[in-house]
């Protein structure tokens, strides 16, 4: 089978790390898959990639003025996907769903080929709440009619399909497809190097995060966390893993505190450092997240075998069973993550068994393979209602 797949990502992470997940996976199952898109995404980049021009532009423009051009972009994306159904003649198109991105249903209708929307965040909403929107009731008009010209939808949570239902979307017409792994490629015993650890002077108990170190992952909160947790296990350290707005503040604390023996800060990693990294800690944490997004390091965390510490969210209770295959506290509670910290740094025995029952479960329930048979299973079915569709105007 054809597929064309449409984004409207920079190729950044973690979109770009989604993106090329799936695109691999279906062309391991023997399908061709041709990738549209304004930036080239890599599948476990080696290097981690510069600001594209088009983020700096996002970053430095009015919003309303960037909003008025993804608008406008709808006629880049209508010649670059008519050029290329022409050409490529797809039996599927793959979209991943962006804000005021309308062009790809609608050729898609036209030209009467099939399309599964992939939605990631429902942007009129989220972006709304978080951020802001001028073109308000515009964002929420035109992702509706995008989300009910869609054949079907996958989104990434159930929290998700919940909020897409409540806009009017049939819940027959959407499937949930967690953020997922390859377990082959996220595998403790594949990347286990205990010389990276003695290179990065790491104590015995690691603690780790990997992300972008943003309000929304809890960071401004870290600092008594760290003061707590230091304070209590002197044979424990942290390891951070990522860039963002709040690793400067939270550097200079761990200085001014004199931590910085015990607290390691790496930067931003390209996504193929990404495992030896996660195999150096014993304990993996989030301290908080959004309330519908898939935050993809759990699934990380969980495959590469560690004793994970998260936020109970509802994305992340669907997928982290408390006392199981993980330990959940209240989203954003420094209190409750210092001392599960504790907990686990003083019980290897516990961190064993919540590593292992969370890696079994995310390699029988969570691979992009899985993923890729899901997104293979829908399309027959817009076939056949496309084909009982035309044969019912003729």
């Amino acid at each position: 089978m054809r597929i064309l797949y449409h984004h409207r990502t920079q190729g950044e992470e973690p979109e770009s790390i989604h993106i090329a997940a799936i695109v691999d996976a279906l062309c391991h199952l023997g399908h061709e898959v041709l990738v549209v898109g304004p930036a080239p995404v890599q599948h476990r980049a080696t290097q981690v990639s510069r600001p594209s021009l088009l983020a700096r532009i996002k970053k430095a423009a009015p919003r309303l003025l960037f909003e008025l051009m993804q608008l406008a972009y709808n006629g880049v994306v209508h010649r670059r996907l008519r050029k290329a159904i022409d050409d490529f003649k797809p039996d599927l198109i793959y979209e991943r769903y962006a804000l005021f991105n309308i062009a790809g249903v609608r050729l898609a209708k036209k030209r009467g080929i099939p399309l599964i929307l992939e939605v990631n965040t429902p942007y009129a909403q989220a972006w709304a709440q978080y951020y802001g929107l001028y073109l308000k009731r515009l964002a929420r008009w035109m992702e509706k009619r995008t989300l009910l010209s869609a054949g079907h939808i996958i989104t990434v949570t159930e929290v998700q399909r919940g909020m897409l239902v409540e806009e009017g979307i049939p819940s027959e017409n959407i499937s949930v497809c967690h953020n997922a792994i390859d377990p082959e490629w996220f595998d403790p015993a594949r990347h286990n190097d205990p010389n990276l650890r003695i290179a990065l002077q790491l104590p015995p108990v690691v603690v780790g995060f990997v992300g972008t170190m943003n309000r929304w992952q809890g960071i401004p909160e870290f600092p008594q966390v760290l003061t707590e947790v230091l304070g209590r296990c002197p044979d424990v350290g942290f390891l951070f893993v990522g860039d963002g707005e709040f690793r400067a503040p939270l550097e200079a604390f761990c200085t001014a505190q004199g931590f910085g023996n015990r607290v390691v800060f790496t930067g931003r990693k390209p996504h193929a450092d990404i495992p030896p990294l996660v195999a150096t800690m014993d304990i993996a944490i989030l301290l908080n997240s959004n309330a519908y997004g898939s935050p993809m390091k759990i699934f990380e965390y969980m495959g590469m075998g560690k004793a994970v510490i998260a936020p109970s969210v509802g994305p992340v209770v669907e997928v982290l069973k408390d006392g199981d295959t993980g330990l959940l506290i209240e989203p954003g509670n420094v209190t409750q993550m210092a001392s599960q910290i504790v907990r686990l740094a003083t019980d290897p025995e516990l961190r064993s068994h919540l590593g292992k029952a969370g890696r079994a479960y995310v390699s029988a329930n969570h691979t992009w393979r899985q993923n890729a048979l899901k997104i293979l299973d829908i399309q027959p079915r817009l076939a056949m209602a496309r084909a009982r569709l035309a044969e019912g105007s003729c």
